[in-house]
């Protein structure tokens, strides 16, 4: 583990056979500090380890660490301990960052608690926790909008906390605060409505992702290889004695030799702050394509080290198949400090961002002896003095919120496009989001594969491992299919014109809906279409009404076969319909095999192939363009 100090090694945990100090998860500070600092939980809380305060103010006059409120500052510092080694659902040890978000929920709470006279938590009813939620409700964030379900959530599931271990804390709730239910359920909101951008919509993330790739393929050689005489060319002036105002011209022109090759086109470095620009997209670019093709969490990209892509070789052992994965850890709901050993299968363009990360990283991993792919100076703002041969700024693990920057960054040089009104903001954990929609919403029978690939459960476990991720993933998935089928089915039943085989049978044998209700009505029967249990198939270039009998891929009793399942098998099936909304892919396919048409050096076979295909998709457009008559 290169030089980690032997004070950073892993954390012991509270156990039944020793029991430790109770200031165990404490580092620097003990348990009578107004301040708390806690023991990094994993490499990225090194560099900035939580800390919380105890004297924060009540009022004006008072501060919670006064000693008129000895007796509940110190109930309240053994729940934080509590917290800090249990969790509600497995009992774990939490990361210190959890611990904190339950500090300030609880700090808030005891603001509440001295506004309305409570000095105990034992005092508060279900009146006063009625009191209390509503309280929380009706609060109002950042932007002065009100508290996002998640953050009500966890005020919620902190009250479990002094109703579960009341006993440990010496003070807690006498009254279950979610009786019978869960602390998502008792704040009343779909999780799909909680107010966090839980995905990237698809017309943000399929340029952001596609210019991320032709930025790694397209300049990174470019960018890089400016870096490189950047730095021989520093070095050489260096050893020669001069100063940075000596060979500042030398270095740029060093720079400025080859012009570097963007998606605008070629174009010449002009200062230092350009190419450090360029150089933090690269950044921005590499964390992009593996979030959104791999889907790791933001902590466990940033902890990756060099050497972390591994082949994988196939069962039959003939290396044919073989894929590549990317070995690295996983911190979420594990107790020790380096976390659990995990691989993600990664596709070729992932694998191509992690080497790209390694030659970024190579000068900073070089002068530190350390492995990280993600170590960083400090920003600054005068040039390109992070690659300095001479450099003694201090390297750290780029944090989330410098991320946050360079995909910010990164979407404004992208020109990604305005969605409903405003630019989309997107966030480090988008990319994990997007990554398990798309993937679950083509194949739910993998589920369970995609729980594994995520790190949700871990391989070693039973059902009985499974823990809430999953149930909340799941959950998320069945709620957009549903809601995905219902829009589906309206476009159906009020298109003017519908293609394929399976539209032609819509078209003849569909309701009219008229009056003021028709909306209501409308969308009622597609509802009551979906949950008549009409298996539903959404892709690209059309819909598929499922019937095993009618199948043209030899689907089973769930649904399509997903191995035959193609544009051409789906054109000549009797499930098959075709929307407007899928005329731009027909209208491709038409252009594409017209000019496949056109050259003359083809197969035989391929332009019999070629021409079946084209009537096929010349047919459904004309379906569009002329509906048939209503039976």
């Amino acid at each position: 583990m290169s030089n980690i100090s032997s004070r950073y090694a892993p954390e012991s945990v509270p156990s039944r056979e020793a029991p430790l100090a109770r200031d165990w998860f404490l580092r620097d500070s003990t348990w009578s500090d107004r301040c708390w600092i806690f023991a990094p939980t994993s490499a990225l809380e090194e560099e900035n380890p939580a800390k919380i305060r105890w004297d924060f103010q009540l009022s004006e006059d008072e501060r919670f660490t006064d000693p008129v409120h000895a007796r509940l500052l110190e109930c309240s510092r053994r729940l934080v301990a509590v917290m800090r080694a249990h969790s509600l659902t497995r009992g774990l040890p939490q990361r210190a960052r959890t611990a904190v978000l339950y500090f300030i929920r609880l700090r808030l709470l005891l603001r509440w608690m001295h506004q309305e006279g409570f000095t105990r938590f034992s005092d508060l009813d279900e009146v006063a926790l009625l009191r209390h939620r509503h309280d929380i409700a009706s609060r109002r964030g950042r932007a002065a909008r009100l508290l996002a379900p998640s953050t009500q959530e966890l005020s919620m599931r902190l009250l479990v906390y002094l109703h579960r271990y009341r006993k440990e804390v010496g003070d807690g709730l006498e009254t279950d605060p979610c009786p019978g239910q869960c602390a998502h359920a008792l704040v009343g909101v779909p999780k799909l409505q909680s107010g966090s951008l839980p995905y990237t919509p698809d017309a943000i993330a399929v340029p952001l992702i596609q210019g991320a790739i032709d930025l790694l393929e397209r300049s990174a050689i470019d960018i890089l290889c400016a870096r490189e005489r950047y730095m021989v060319v520093s070095h050489e002036a260096i050893t020669q004695g001069l100063c940075w105002g000596d060979y500042r011209a030398r270095v740029l022109r060093a720079v400025q030799a080859r012009p570097i090759r963007l998606s605008s086109g070629e174009r010449t470095v002009g200062d230092f702050p350009e190419l450090s620009t360029l150089v933090s997209l690269l950044y921005a670019a590499c964390f992009v394509v593996i979030s959104y093709l791999v889907g790791p969490r933001a902590s466990e990209i940033l902890s990756l080290r060099t050497g972390s892509v591994r082949p994988m070789p196939s069962e039959q052992g003939n290396g044919r198949d073989a894929v590549a994965v990317i070995v690295g850890t996983i911190f979420k709901h594990e107790s020790g400090y380096y976390g659990r050993t995990h691989e993600w299968v990664a596709p070729a363009t992932a694998v191509h961002a992690i080497s790209v990360l390694e030659a970024l990283s190579e000068p900073h991993r070089r002068r530190s002896g350390r492995e990280q792919l993600w170590l960083r100076s400090r920003v600054h703002h005068r040039g390109f003095f992070e690659w300095r041969p001479d450099s003694t700024a201090r390297l750290r693990l780029a944090s989330k919120e410098r991320i946050y920057r360079a995909l910010a960054h990164l979407s404004a040089w992208l020109k990604l496009p305005i969605h409903e009104g405003t630019r989309w903001t997107l966030s480090t954990h988008q990319g994990r989001k997007t990554f398990a929609r798309f993937v679950a919403l083509r194949d739910r029978t993998g589920l369970f594969a995609l729980a594994q690939h995520l790190g949700h459960r871990d391989r070693s476990v039973t059902d009985k491992g499974y823990v809430g991720n999953d149930y909340a993933l799941h959950e998320d998935i069945e709620q957009h299919i549903l809601e995905q089928s219902v829009t589906a089915w309206e476009e159906m039943l009020t298109a003017p014109a519908l293609g394929g085989r399976g539209g032609a049978h819509i078209m003849a044998r569909r309701p009219h809906f008229r009056g003021r209700r028709m909306k209501q009505d409308l969308r009622s029967f597609a509802r009551l279409l979906v949950q008549a249990g009409l298996t539903l198939g959404v892709c690209d270039w059309g819909y598929c009404i499922y019937r095993q009998e009618h199948s043209a891929c030899f689907g089973g009793p769930s649904g399509p076969n997903p191995i035959f399942r193609e544009p051409a098998t789906c054109g000549r099936c009797r499930n098959f319909v075709v929307t407007r909304k899928h005329r731009p892919y027909w209208e491709g396919q038409v252009e594409r095999h017209r000019a496949l048409l056109d050259e003359p050096d083809l197969p035989r076979q391929t332009l019999k192939l070629a021409r079946e295909r084209l009537t096929r998709a010349t047919k459904i457009l004309s379906f569009l363009d002329s509906p048939p008559k209503r039976l």
